[in-house]
């Protein structure tokens, strides 16, 4: 098993991309803790991890509240006896779509300050918990748009870029405590919205105006990509849980590349 006895801590847990990861998690062996907002979407997540034979608490919180953060991840470790990975599968609704004429301000920065604020209070409040003699690692996930230039979608493309920025600059302060920090790039993922993911409705929008469902939306994504289709729930869970492990141990400071080609590093 990749991560036998390790101790994963998913922010999201109960969204399409955390949900994913935490089963494949488990089923590495790792005793798996699933943060979010509304318990009853925990539960059964939780529910279904240890019906195929992992373990999986749950937790309750708001990652956008910076002190309310700092206690229950404090509590939360306290509890599990330390940190060895954390996953950052938050997300929140923005625009995606309306050119800068139309665009509001607070519109803009949807597309960044709670991608950011949740990614610095993850962070912060996981560190103090992580690292010396148990090697850890921080995981993000990201979209490629900061990689793109595309009309309507200024706000998303900051707050991707900046995404990626961070990682960077985190792993830099944490490596002298023995703690990896990367991000995974990853395109429109294929299956995530009818696993439920939020996408849906921040996809609503541009598939309406061509007169397309967002299923049929998201299948046209895929000829943006070298390879011609999309990346799965299943792939990316699989590939963050090998970067969790030591397999991975010697990466940091990176971003993994999982758009099928849509983007490259640079």
């Amino acid at each position: 098993m990749l991560l036998e006895g390790k101790i994963a801590v998913i922010f999201g847990g109960s969204g399409a991309i955390g949900s994913a990861v935490a089963h494949v998690m488990a089923r590495e062996g790792a005793l798996v803790y699933l943060g979010a907002r509304h318990q009853t979407r925990l539960d059964r997540v939780a529910g279904e991890i240890r019906a195929a034979g992992g373990t999986a608490g749950t937790f309750i919180i708001d990652v956008l509240d910076e002190q309310s953060t700092m206690t229950r991840t404090t509590q939360l470790a306290q509890r599990a006896g330390g940190i060895d990975i954390v996953v950052n599968a938050t997300g929140f609704n923005h625009n995606q779509g309306k050119g800068i004429a139309e665009l509001s301000l607070p519109e803009f920065m949807q597309g960044i300050s709670p991608f950011l604020s949740a990614y610095f209070n993850i962070s912060k409040a996981v560190i103090p918990h992580m690292g010396g003699e148990r090697r850890g690692t921080i995981l993000t996930v990201v979209a490629p748009a900061g990689h793109m230039a595309v009309s309507g979608h200024s706000g998303h493309i900051v707050g991707c870029a900046g995404t990626e920025a961070f990682t960077r600059a985190l792993a830099s302060e944490v490596s002298p405590r023995n703690i990896r920090a990367i991000c995974v790039r990853c395109h429109a993922i294929t299956d995530a919205v009818q696993a439920g993911s939020y996408t849906r409705d921040v996809f609503m929008p541009k598939a309406q105006a061509m007169g397309l469902s967002v299923e049929e939306w998201v299948a046209g994504a895929a000829q943006s990509t070298m390879l011609k289709r999309l990346p799965t729930l299943s792939q990316v869970a699989e590939t963050m849980a090998f970067l969790a492990s030591d397999h991975a141990s010697a990466m940091t400071a990176t971003v993994v590349n999982m758009t099928a080609g849509a983007t490259l590093d640079g």
